[in-house]
C-alpha cells in the first residue's frame, strides 16, 4: 500500500472513529446537583481558578480572541443575551464542551473547541454545535465545578439541543447533528435519535 493511500485510509477511520467522539465530548461535562443552591456558593473560585489552568494545560488549550470559533461564538452568545465566554482551542482535537463551574470566575465561562471540528463543521453546523455548548454553559449548576464529570444522560443533551434549537432556531442544530451522522456513516444513534427529538 502506498504512503498516500495508507493516510489517506487512516485519515477516514480516524473521522469516523472521532467523529463519534466529538458528539461525545459534548457530553463530557458535569451532570448538575439538584441540591446545589447555586455555583458561586459551593465553589472557591481558587480552586476553581487552578482546576480550569490544570485541564486546559492537560489539552494544551489556548483561548484565542478571533478567528472561526470566536467569531460564531460571539453570534451565538448574544442570541443568550450573554457576554462571549472565553474561547479555548484544543490543537488535534474533535471535541468540544464547557468548562464546568466556570463561570462562578468571570462570570463569562470558558467553552473549549477543537480545531479538528471547526474544520468539519460549516459555519452553520459550527453555530448548532457551540449553541449546544452555550445552552450547557448557561444552564450549569454543578456544584463540584471542573472536578465534577461525569457522562450527561441522553435526556440532558437532548434538553441543550432544545434549548439551542428555541435560541437559534432549529436550523443550526439539525445542521451540527446531521453533520455528526455525516461524520459517523449514520452509526452514532446518539445524535439520530436526538435529530428526530428535535422534529
Amino acid at each position: 500500500m502506498t504512503i498516500t493511500l495508507q493516510k489517506a485510509l487512516t485519515n477516514i477511520v480516524a473521522r469516523r472513529i472521532l467523529a463519534g467522539v466529538c458528539l461525545l465530548g459534548t457530553m463530557l461535562v458535569p451532570q448538575h446537583n439538584a441540591k446545589a443552591a447555586t455555583v458561586a456558593s459551593h465553589l472557591d473560585v481558587q480552586i476553581q481558578t487552578a482546576c480550569e489552568a490544570q485541564m486546559l494545560g492537560q489539552m494544551d488549550a489556548r483561548e484565542v480572541f478571533s478567528g472561526e470559533a470566536h467569531d460564531v461564538l460571539a453570534v451565538v452568545a448574544r442570541a443568550y443575551g450573554r457576554r462571549i465566554p472565553h474561547v479555548y482551542i484544543s490543537p488535534d482535537s474533535w471535541n468540544m464542551a464547557y468548562i464546568a463551574g466556570s463561570t462562578v470566575v468571570d462570570g463569562r465561562g470558558k467553552i473549549v473547541v477543537g480545531a479538528r471540528a471547526i474544520e468539519l463543521f460549516d459555519n452553520n453546523a459550527l453555530k448548532g454545535f457551540l449553541g449546544h455548548e452555550m445552552a450547557h454553559l448557561v444552564s450549569d449548576t454543578g456544584a463540584q465545578g471542573c472536578n465534577d464529570y461525569i457522562v450527561r444522560d441522553p435526556q440532558t443533551e437532548a434538553d441543550a439541543d432544545a434549548l439551542a434549537a428555541r435560541i437559534l432556531g432549529k436550523r443550526s442544530v439539525k445542521a451540527f447533528l446531521e453533520r455528526v451522522l455525516v461524520l459517523t456513516e449514520n452509526q452514532n444513534w446518539d445524535a439520530r435519535h436526538r435529530l428526530e427529538m428535535l422534529g
